[in-house]
């Protein structure tokens, strides 16, 4: 009986500090937890950045980056979209250059729909293309809109605008130029097609010149 006994003692001695242990390992469990989190969501502000189109030195990838901030805490995408144009067309925000400010401002409805739909799509052809057929008439304008805001994949711009069917080749390759595209890198052909050859008007077009303007080339025999 005394064995016995003792054999008793000795057993909730031993299991004692063991399920102290165990309890003290689940206690400290949440304290972990809790001190990995602050890791975690410091890198969530960066993750967006890692998957939007573009690059630092693209002012679209601005825009949108300020977009995805603005839905990200809850308000809608229409109304982000709304909020970040009427703000970086201000003339006190600095978020974009001049230039890129002024024609993001020139028609705030276009723009408005064109980051919307990069929003969406997160891809520079399909958004130039949805805001096209969307504003048909405005195609020279979107052009310009996407080769500012992204001036460094103009020749996607000219690509995704010529394929719409919306706008002549030629047209899409002068709007892309005059929005600051280098005329050295970009042209006017396409996967489906070869090059189209930038149209100048002759010197001195019309009655006598034989060129563009239609005039009668028939010397008088007067």
């Amino acid at each position: 009986m005394r064995r016995l006994l003792i054999s008793l003692l000795l057993s909730g001695v031993m299991i004692a500090p063991v399920a102290l242990a165990q309890q003290a390992g689940v206690k400290n469990q949440p304290a972990q937890i809790n001190a990995e989190q602050p890791a975690t969501k410091a890198a969530q502000p960066d993750e967006p950045q890692n998957i939007l189109f573009g690059d630092d030195k693209q002012p679209g990838r601005t825009i949108h980056l300020k977009i995805i901030e603005l839905t990200t805490s809850g308000i809608a995408l229409n109304d982000a979209v709304e909020q970040t144009i009427a703000n970086v067309t201000r003339e006190e925000d600095a978020l974009l250059s001049g230039t890129a400010r002024l024609v993001v401002g020139l028609n705030k409805g276009i723009s408005a729909n064109f980051m919307r739909n990069m929003v969406n799509f997160n891809k520079l052809t399909d958004t130039t293309k949805g805001s096209i057929e969307t504003f048909p008439g405005d195609a020279a304008n979107i052009i310009q809109l996407a080769v500012t805001l992204y001036p460094s994949f103009a020749q996607d711009v000219i690509d995704a605008a010529i394929t719409t069917g919306e706008v002549e080749p030629n047209d899409a390759l002068l709007a892309a130029i005059a929005a600051g595209a280098d005329p050295t890198t970009v042209s006017s052909a396409t996967a489906a097609g070869g090059n189209v050859a930038v149209a100048g008007v002759p010197a001195g077009a019309g009655v006598g010149a034989g060129g563009a303007g239609g005039g009668d080339t028939t010397a008088s025999t007067n």
